[in-house]
């Protein structure tokens, strides 16, 4: 009886059925060519890579900047500090990968700081002038110091 409860059963029909649909994947036709590294993700997804990494911040980014609302309601908040340390991510990962990144990945990270930076000034600006005018301190001599003192 313990000669039969020690018996290994070796199942050498999935090596088989590997078999098959490697052969069924090797005949499909293929529509175009794909770079290394840009694979589709099943359900048509982005792939997983550097440029959807940054992508993903900088979208992360614009929400805090307020550049685009928030799907119920359409209201726009600003979390000017969030901006900032997405920004400051951005940097951190451009430096950490200096030298190690393609020209579009470069390209990429590049232009997204370039621009969040731009956008971060502005808002920045705003919030800042907004908080003023709700403490009663007049903006117009602050632009233009050689104005005229507002009465």
């Amino acid at each position: 009886m313990a000669d039969d409860e020690s018996k290994i059963i070796i199942d050498e029909d999935w090596k088989a059925q590997v078999q098959r649909e490697k052969e069924e994947v090797e005949a499909e036709p293929e529509d175009a060519p794909v770079a290394p590294g840009q694979e589709v993700e099943p359900g048509g997804e982005e792939p997983a890579n550097f440029v959807a990494l940054v992508s993903s911040l900088a979208t992360q980014c614009m929400f805090a900047l307020g550049l685009i609302a928030q799907q119920e309601g359409g209201q726009v908040m600003v979390d000017i500090q969030g901006a900032k340390f997405l920004i400051d991510l951005l940097l951190v990962l451009r430096d950490k990968t200096e030298g190690n990144l393609d020209s579009e990945e470069e390209g990429a990270i590049t232009e997204a700081i370039a621009e969040l930076q731009r956008a971060f000034v502005i808002r920045a600006q705003q919030v800042q002038e907004a908080s003023m005018k709700e403490a009663g301190i007049d903006m117009t001599n602050l632009r233009n110091p050689d104005a005229p003192p507002t009465i």
